[in-house]
């Protein structure tokens, strides 16, 4: 039964990438380069600024961004708004149109940010209705989805609570996700409900294609901050190396206690065999070279992850070559 359910998943998550692949695709003539590290239009960094146990920056200037361009000899910086534009990069012939490109992306529970050229997930996709559980993450390491993920587990109201946290390579994209799940504590199964719109959670992240890339401020992309409860971002063209991105991830809990077991979740964070891999508070005293850490301000976290948890393709029930 667990087989069979897990080739049906696979199957979807199959479908799915080659959505996103098909309208990827096409005449390009008119499509700009691949975005590259440095290019994209990025927040103001006010939070933790390298590995290395310095100060955070705290600039005067908030919720802006700043375009960075690197390829001339000197940096110029720009403040700007984040685009909202959606259109797809466009598709040969004329017998799939930018509209019917959108209307089977939006199908698949996806959208498309131009300005970034990044795939992310709607707030009422289609996968909403099915929860999630380990056996996903199981699944998609059978297509060519291969990443790591961390659990943050708490209690709050009445609720099981569950943040999880991938990042790496899905197919012919990399990205990352952070998503909110919750569930009955009196419920015997392994699967979480997806957050409802009542438990939404303010969430931001960016992402790096390495350390260095996070130390030298070269993000990717990032998602800018909404209330959401899957939060994501993929892009295409590149391959991910494991263990080597990092995400920068805020999110914002609905009281002090909330706050507090979230705090609790990330120390208490582990790998899929129970070894402990928890994430340490910031401090200008913490180890040099410590990788997963937060900050928490009142009752918001700052989370930076580089390599907590584990990676899906070796779990117990699948090999390395799955």
């Amino acid at each position: 039964m667990k087989s069979t359910l897990i080739r049906i998943l696979a199957a979807m998550m199959a479908l799915v990438m080659m959505v996103c692949c098909f309208t990827a695709c096409g005449d390009n003539t008119n499509d700009p380069e691949i975005t590259k590290p440095g290019d994209v239009e990025k927040p103001v960094d006010d939070d933790i600024v390298d590995f290395d146990g310095v100060d955070w920056d705290d600039p005067s200037t908030t919720g802006t961004t700043t375009t960075t361009t690197t390829t001339q000899s000197s940096t110029e910086s720009t403040t700007k708004k984040p685009s909202q534009n959606t259109t797809l990069p466009q598709t040969s012939g004329q017998s799939f149109s930018q509209a019917d490109a959108l209307a089977v992306l939006d199908a698949a529970g996806y959208a498309y940010d131009a300005s970034q050229q990044v795939y992310y997930s709607t707030l009422n996709p289609w996968q909403r209705h099915f929860g999630f559980g380990d056996i996903y993450d199981e699944a998609a390491a059978y297509v060519n989805m291969r990443y790591t993920t961390f659990k943050a587990d708490f209690s709050y109201d009445g609720l099981l609570w569950r943040l999880q946290w991938w990042k790496g390579q899905y197919g012919i994209l990399e990205g990352a996700e952070l998503g909110v799940y919750t569930k009955d504590p009196n419920s015997t199964s392994e699967f979480y409900d997806c957050a409802d719109n009542d438990h939404l959670m303010d969430m931001s992240f960016e992402y790096y294609r390495t350390v260095k890339d996070y130390n030298e401020k070269n993000m990717l992309f990032y998602r800018e901050e909404q209330p959401h409860w899957w939060l994501t971002g993929f892009k295409v063209g590149y391959t991910a190396g494991s263990n080597k991105s990092v995400v920068k991830a805020t999110l914002e809990a609905y009281d002090e206690d909330m706050a507090n077991g979230i705090e609790a979740g990330l120390r208490a964070v582990t790998d899929n065999k129970g070894n402990w891999k928890g994430f340490v508070e910031y401090s200008k005293s913490m180890p040099a070279g410590t990788k997963n850490f937060y900050k928490r301000n009142g009752n918001v976290f700052t989370v930076v992850w580089v390599d907590a948890g584990y990676e899906n393709y070796q779990t117990g029930d699948i090999s390395p070559n799955a």
